[in-house]
């Protein structure tokens, strides 16, 4: 059941697409082993810790992920108690349990499991990243924290079976800073006899914006709730269960909020005398691993050209063991060598600046990006920043159409572009096309709407950035 460019951001989070092929973008996911191997009912928080997945969206042998990071789901503030004949911990919203068909006593599932544990849900559903829309992940290798919403309150209060029900909290709480979680959910939706019913999701966390990555018809996103549209929902993925990824825009999240919703079409009773219905979903989180972060927080980044040098400049909000920072470079954005070190200021709560100068870049492009260590040795990367000391011509390129829905045309009055790329309005590439051409298109279609910039290169160095709005 169930545009002169002195600098611009570059997050180097890159998703390389040439002929076909996705560059890997290493992710930290939830996989066997990673969470608990035992069965419910209950409400013990589940602790998860995460993987690497190193060449995602390929699944291949899972590492262990440094800094070490884990997800605790929790659930609170339940609306209801089920008598011990029906949950012996009187939970009516548990981790691990399922339905029961000949009797009202709930019945024991596991805690933890892969994806493909219940309603069907088919890989290209889900997303692990957002630099991986559409490429589906491994729902054999990739697991997930099963919920189940009961529906034997509702049935003990003789609720109306076409209403929608306020049960409990679900807090997920991250050990260290994540920005831009991806929440995977498999499974909205299930039935009791003629009854159909569905989990809902809405969010409480503030700061943070939902929307939809990848998933089937009936998972409904909206920024605040995630939903399944389905009039008459069901246990399968497709057919009336909701199965997708969801993003979950916001820097430096430390806990995700959810309330937890259980909604019915009307089409029969809750439960029965002998049956113990309910709603089992599963939860899990991925992300980008670049997106996770140490407790240092970097305010402001910015990289600048100065005569022949670049001059890098940042400002930390608060330290909190924090050893140094080394300073990489590149020269195309893939292969990075360490330039310097500097050292940190431990702990801090205070606003504090620091300064490294760059005395031999390059000709051309210079990508500059810092690492932040603390004294464990962990340590975690920042947003990459480009300085460019070729002269600023551009490309008398248009793009139409613009605003657009599917695919973005280009005319660069016939002038061969050596490269392109497409950024979101934060910086992180989702797209790069070379050898492009007049008349050629990019596509856009399996991005959320939002602002976007496409930024065209020729062989002799001229850029021009156009900020494209998606529909």
């Amino acid at each position: 059941m169930k545009t002169n460019l002195p600098s611009f951001i570059i997050e180097f989070t890159i998703c390389l697409f040439i002929s076909g092929y996705i560059q890997a973008q290493p992710a930290i996911e939830f996989a066997n082993g990673s969470g608990p191997a035992t069965n419910g009912s209950t409400t013990a928080s589940q602790v998860i810790t995460f993987k690497q997945n190193a060449i995602n969206p390929i699944t291949g042998t899972y590492t262990a992920f440094s800094p070490a990071t884990t997800a605790t789901f929790a659930i609170s503030n339940q609306q209801y108690t089920l008598p011990a004949s029906q949950n012996p911990n009187g939970a009516n919203v548990s981790f691990g349990a399922t339905v029961t068909a000949t009797s009202q006593l709930i019945t024991s599932n596991a805690q933890f499991s892969a994806m493909n544990g219940i309603s069907g849900a088919p890989a290209n559903d889900f997303s692990s990243t957002q630099a991986n829309v559409g490429s589906g992940i491994s729902v054999t290798s990739n697991y997930a924290t099963e919920v189940f919403v009961s529906g034997m309150a509702l049935y003990n209060a003789s609720a109306s079976t076409s209403g929608r029900y306020y049960m409990a909290n679900l807090t997920i709480t991250f050990s260290k800073a994540i920005t831009n979680p991806v929440v995977q959910v498999v499974g909205l939706g299930g039935t009791v006899g003629a009854q159909g019913y569905t989990s809902e999701l809405e969010l409480l966390t503030s700061g943070v914006t939902l929307s939809k990555l990848s998933g089937s018809t009936e998972l409904d996103v909206t920024s605040t709730a995630i939903l399944n549209s389905a009039a008459a929902p069901t246990a399968t993925t497709g057919s009336g269960a909701a199965s997708g990824s969801v993003l979950a825009t916001g820097s430096n999240l430390t806990s995700l909020v959810f309330e937890i919703y259980l909604r019915g079409d009307g089409q029969g009773p809750w439960s029965t005398n002998t049956i113990h219905s309910g709603d089992a979903f599963l939860i899990g989180v991925s992300a980008l691993s670049t997106e996770v972060t140490l407790p240092v927080t970097i305010s402001t980044f910015t990289a600048h050209a100065q005569d022949n040098t670049a001059v890098l400049d940042w400002t930390t909000a608060s330290e909190e063991n924090s050893s140094h920072f080394v300073i990489w470079h590149s020269t195309a954005g893939s292969t990075w060598d360490s330039i310097g070190q500097i050292a940190a200021a431990g702990n801090s709560e205070l606003a504090i600046d620091y300064q490294f100068i760059h005395s031999s870049p390059v000709p051309g492009a210079n990508y500059y990006r810092l690492q932040e260590v603390d004294r464990t040795d962990e340590s975690a990367y920042s947003v990459v920043r480009e300085v460019d000391f070729a002269a600023a011509q551009s490309v008398a390129f248009t793009c139409y159409p613009n605003p657009v829905r599917d695919r973005l045309t280009i005319n660069t009055n016939g002038t061969l572009l050596t490269s392109a790329m497409v950024t979101t309005s934060d910086g992180r590439i989702l797209q790069t096309s070379a050898d492009l051409s007049s008349g050629q298109s990019i596509d856009f279609s399996r991005y959320p709407a939002g602002i976007y910039f496409f930024i065209m290169r020729t062989a002799d160095g001229k850029v021009q950035v156009a900020k494209i709005e998606k529909n």
